[in-house]
């Protein structure tokens, strides 16, 4: 993969004014103070500045420089910064409500927490969940366009605390073709307009995520895990469990569960729920004086007639040989 994207078509913010606008040399001993200072007062609470530190070099300068274009509750950076470490999000942290970001036009973003990591390197773009603490790292050279939406927008999948994806997907592709799009119209389109263009850039967001996430080694085996523990917790309370109210409850879209479950080489949704169902019902044939009937009406099958044929061909055995 190439080491370094196009820049050229993202025009954030006046281009002659950045928000901020900083130098500092690596070999000052009050360079954190420093450029947090500097930081604060350029950018206020416009630009707020997280808390970050900088390397030790004999030599050498740092240089940040920020461009912000608000586009109704959503904003947009264009970022530069050289070699530095920080943190971000976590409960009164920086950005905390929101979710972010990171496409990465040159150099690298790194991104942990709680055990995780999470890689941004040129070509790729990295969505974070903010309420969680993350501790980040820049590389020299770095430049990213950052796309900041409020959390309540957007539902992360169980488990997942950050999604990457390359900016060549097709749906990684679309939305950033959207993103620059808007960016450079915004001060022409009228108030309908604007608010057609937010709703239609967060649908394909909710895009990305949903095509994704599945892809991703780990969250694949944590949805279908997670899938199952709902299904177990749900399958006698409720009659009408289907994948629509699994994939709800679990904040993945129906397609996105579908590929779960066909990747983990098991049966479809409905017919998982249906071989628990006979599971549980056969442990109760044994365990309990219950009869057939009040079994299958128990397991949410339509009639003890549709409850036999499917527990015969589950068991090659009719229920009544665990009596």
């Amino acid at each position: 993969m190439s080491t370094e994207v196009s820049a050229s078509r993202w025009r954030i913010g006046d281009p002659a004014t950045p928000v901020v606008d900083i130098t500092v040399p690596y070999a000052n001993e009050n360079r954190d103070r420093v450029l947090l200072g500097e930081w604060r007062r350029q950018g206020g609470e416009r630009v707020p500045a997280p808390p970050m530190r900088l390397p030790r070099h004999s030599e050498g300068t740092y240089r940040a420089r920020i461009w912000k274009q608000n586009l109704l509750d959503f904003f947009l950076e264009d970022q530069y910064s050289d070699a530095v470490a920080g943190s971000t999000g976590g409960p009164g942290g920086h950005l905390e409500d929101r979710i972010v970001t990171s496409v990465t036009l040159s150099g690298e973003w790194r991104f942990a927490t709680g055990g995780r990591r999470a890689t941004a390197a040129a070509g790729m773009l990295c969505v974070r969940r903010n309420e969680d603490p993350w501790d980040f790292e820049i590389a020299s050279g770095t430049r990213a366009i950052t796309l900041v939406l409020p959390a309540s927008e957007i539902r992360f999948p169980v488990n997942t605390r950050a999604v990457t994806a390359e900016q060549s997907s097709p749906a990684a592709a679309l939305l950033l073709a959207q993103l620059r799009l808007w960016a450079e119209l915004a001060d022409k389109l009228g108030t309908a307009a604007t608010g057609a263009t937010r709703n239609a850039t967060l649908e394909l967001f909710r895009g990305l995520m949903n095509d994704q996430v599945i892809d991703d080694a780990e969250f694949a085996p944590a949805l279908l895990r997670a899938a199952m523990d709902h299904i177990e917790s749900r399958l006698l309370a409720d009659h009408d469990l289907n994948p629509r109210g699994i994939a709800a409850a679990l904040n993945v879209s129906v397609r996105t569960l579908y590929r779960a479950f066909a990747r983990g080489a098991m049966s479809s949704v409905m017919g998982y729920v249906r071989e628990r169902r006979l599971e549980r019902a056969r442990a109760e044939l044994i365990s309990t004086r219950l009869t057939v009937a009040e079994i299958a009406a128990r397991w949410h099958f339509a009639d003890s007639s549709h409850f036999v044929k499917a527990y015969e061909k589950r068991f090659a055995e009719a229920p009544s040989a665990r009596r």
